[in-house]
């Protein structure tokens, strides 16, 4: 199959990217599609430049290909954005299947991650994205995904090696700014896209040469994000900082649950269909769920003030 025309192919990961929620129906298995394109709809009315599925906000290890790949069809005919499939699954031709399906539906781009769950080591790692390459890089844009919270992380060697080897670019979501600005070097002598996993460090990124953040939160409150973004682009340090101290603020909370729990919830208190959480709480968890519960909507008018 060849590489398929899309009005935003080749643009590339920029600016805010939503890293989308996959919600499901109450004691279903499967995406609920109608309650993902309300979603869609939503983050698309907040102006982000682009929406990731099935990353890690995403869930993606909760569902079968053929239902990732039957949502991303519908969600890219739906979508006024950019529309990449992270197509991270555990063995190469399953994710070369679901390359396959995003080029067919007309996605921008897929995210792939090492194979997940097992580690590998680095020359298996290297073999594995390069494979990927050699069977699926005429399809469409394909960019490394380094999350080590949930894979084998991409060496930095490895991560220039495989760029300079026709990645269109890499996502980081390490966290580690010595690894990052080391990318930027990497990136900006081959034009390849670099984009943080981490909205707080966003700006120090940014002002390196980082073109955009793949972010959770924005799946439930794009606007902050949006906001934050547009005030990093004018230079307007006063608002930039206050969009921050929103930012960690929701980030607090995030950082205390299981991902992509608080992303979810605040969802929900938007009145978006977000679906249930694939696991219960334990008890402490749920007292502070319902604290979040309660925190949320006073902060939310608050940052509405503020942006």
């Amino acid at each position: 199959m060849k590489r398929t025309d899309h009005t935003t192919a080749g643009s590339g990961l920029r600016g805010v990217v939503a890293a989308c929620l996959s919600p499901r129906r109450s004691g279903e298995p499967n995406v609920d599609l109608a309650a993902l394109l309300e979603i869609i709809d939503f983050l698309c009315a907040a102006h982000v430049d682009g929406i990731v599925l099935f990353g890690s906000t995403g869930e993606f290890v909760h569902f079968e290909a053929a239902d990732r790949a039957r949502a991303l069809s519908l969600a890219v005919r739906r979508s006024h954005c950019p529309v990449y499939a992270n197509v991270s699954h555990a063995n190469l031709d399953a994710a070369l299947a679901l390359t396959d399906e995003a080029a067919s539906a007309g996605a921008a781009g897929v995210l792939l991650m090492p194979p997940v769950y097992f580690r590998y080591d680095q020359e298996t790692v290297c073999q594995y994205f390069l494979d990927f390459l050699r069977a699926a890089g005429a399809l469409l844009d394909a960019y490394l995904y380094n999350i080590p919270q949930f894979a084998t992380p991409i060496a930095l060697d490895t991560a220039v090696a495989l760029i300079g080897s026709g990645y269109c670019g890499i996502k980081d979501s390490s966290g580690d700014a010595e690894y990052f600005h080391r990318l930027v070097e990497a990136c900006g002598s081959s034009g390849a896209c670099l984009v943080t996993g981490s909205e707080l460090l966003y700006g120090q990124f940014r002002a390196v040469g980082a073109t955009g953040v793949v972010s959770g939160i924005a799946s439930a409150v794009p606007e902050l994000v949006v906001a934050y973004d547009r005030a990093l682009a004018a230079a307007d340090q006063t608002a930039a900082s206050r969009l921050r101290a929103c930012i960690a603020e929701f980030i607090a909370w995030f950082e205390e649950f299981p991902t992509p729990m608080i992303v979810r919830e605040a969802a929900k208190l938007r009145g978006l269909p977000a679906g249930d959480p694939a696991a219960p709480l334990g008890p402490a968890l749920s007292v502070r769920l319902e604290e979040f519960r309660a925190w949320f909507p006073a902060w939310w008018k608050g940052v509405q003030a503020v942006s």
